[in-house]
């Protein structure tokens, strides 16, 4: 079974769902590759209006997959490097989706998820989903998808929530920006399909125009001229003292030594 699966709930729309429910969606090497595949084969359809992001299970995403970062302990500057880039590029590939993308946001969404959130045009979020920029709390820092979340909730806003590493509700997620309508979990998939009429009402090139429109607006703050030297900071961070001590406390369900 696939690690994201591919349906069409409608002829003109599909659906990607992360689809490893037994570990909360965690990003590891194998979804990234298999999402960003997905999306770049569904960037070329020349029928298609919109586009929904998912998880299967109970959560959206937890963030990164446990086992990866284990793995990641062992890996060089360089390795890590290589590493970081399926991120990367699965974010830049969301982010520059030629047709709307709506997700939905359930239970965990933390870490890299918050990334894949804000490149979405449309975010509907369970009451009681729960959110978390974690990266801190293992001495590293939420590089990579610091330049869309920025665009989203502001830099004043960011420094208090990557910084504290706090996990926070979805009342605080419609007040940052992160996500734009809070609905009971059980009315998610009904909302979905309301938007999804709306969309389907407006131009289909006019739709592709708008992207492309805001993209070059959205370019202009030149945030994502910074990704270059936020790969080189993950990976700096994965291979520091610090960040080799957060990941081996984490793993060993013990206190880093920084915690007070």
């Amino acid at each position: 079974m696939s690690d994201v699966l591919l349906s069409w709930p409608q002829p003109a729309v599909a659906c990607l769902t992360l689809n490893r429910p037994h570990a909360g969606n965690a990003l590891d090497e194998a979804l990234l590759g298999a999402l960003h595949d997905q999306l770049q084969a569904l960037a070329e359809h020349p029928g298609l209006r919109a586009l929904v992001l998912d998880g299967a299970g109970e959560h959206l995403c937890t963030g990164a997959d446990l086992e990866w970062m284990r793995r990641s302990r062992d890996f060089d500057h360089a390795r890590n490097l290589e590493d970081a880039s399926l991120l990367a590029n699965v974010l830049q590939r969301l982010d520059d989706f030629p047709v709307p993308v709506l997700m939905l946001a359930r239970g965990a969404v933390f870490g890299g998820a918050l990334g894949l959130l804000c490149c979405a045009d449309h975010v509907l979020a369970a009451e009681d989903a729960r959110f978390c920029f974690s990266e801190a709390r293992l001495g590293l820092a939420p590089a990579l998808i610091s330049p869309y979340v920025v665009r989203a909730m502001g830099v004043r806003q960011a420094r208090r929530y990557m910084l504290s590493a706090e996990v926070f509700g979805t009342e605080d997620a419609l007040r940052l920006q992160l996500v734009h309508r809070l609905v009971p979990a059980a009315e998610l998939e009904q909302t979905r399909d309301r938007w999804l009429a709306t969309l389907l009402q407006t131009g289909p090139q006019a739709s592709r125009e708008i992207k492309q429109m805001l993209a070059r607006l959205a370019g202009r703050d030149h945030l994502l001229d910074e990704q270059g030297c936020n790969l080189q900071l993950i990976a700096r961070l994965r291979t520091s003292s610090e960040g080799q001590h957060g990941l081996a406390a984490f793993f060993e369900r013990s206190r880093p030594d920084w915690a007070q």
